[in-house]
């Protein structure tokens, strides 16, 4: 399977991960010039931007990988889509990890991993 299908796919179970949360999908890799989300999903009062990040062992840069410049691309899709949509919900930048070790896998789900401010 190729690299970008397999990351679909498992961008899709965790969609479905998320809906057991009690989270309604609101759009999947929303892409605008300069930036992108993987998923955008409604959690209660938030409007949650989900990054999704695969490594094959648990490891600190694992969590470097959702670093200053990746957040500001995230934030500028955030800010397109809330602007297109008109959204009144508050914005919220959740990172999930899933972490291989084989054919194991782990799941870490990071809520408001990071703020949305542009300084």
């Amino acid at each position: 399977m190729r690299k970008n299908n397999y990351g679909r796919d498992w961008e899709l179970r965790i969609c479905g991960y998320l809906e057991k949360q009690g989270m309604s999908i609101l759009e999947r890799n929303f892409t605008v010039k300069g930036g992108e989300t993987d998923i955008i999903a409604a959690d209660g009062d938030y409007i949650c931007f989900v990054e999704v990040k695969f490594r094959s062992e648990r490891a600190m840069d694992a969590y470097q990988s959702v670093g200053y410049k990746k957040q500001r691309r995230i934030i500028k899709s955030a800010e397109k889509y809330l602007c297109k949509t008109d959204c009144r919900l508050q914005p919220r930048f959740d990172v999930i990890f899933i972490f291989f070790d084989g054919d194991d896998f782990s799941l870490e789900y990071i809520k408001n991993a990071y703020d949305g401010s542009t300084n």
